[in-house]
């Protein structure tokens, strides 16, 4: 069952600078960015998050846990979801 990693930017309020959350989900398909997106939404309905920047969900390839977190932190500053595999 592939697992994921997801970062996602937040912040609380309007102009201020935001941060990268991440999390790992499991699922038994292939997950798309509308599915991701969904997580996201999910999570910060829960925690009472706001998202930053244009809402897109951007793949990376699948790899190692250290080689998502190096392409999230070169993301575009519009971009909000970085994600990819992790594990098979």
């Amino acid at each position: 069952m592939p697992k994921y990693l997801v970062s996602y930017r937040k912040t609380e309020e309007v102009g201020q600078k935001p941060e990268w959350a991440s999390f790992t989900t499991r699922d038994e398909r292939p997950l798309d960015a509308r599915a991701i997106r969904e997580r996201v939404d999910k999570r910060m309905s829960v925690l009472g998050e706001k998202l930053w920047g244009n809402g897109e969900a951007v793949p990376v390839e699948a790899g190692r846990l250290d080689t998502v977190l190096f392409r999230r932190d070169e993301a575009a500053p519009e971009t909000s979801i970085i994600y990819g595999s992790i594990e098979d």
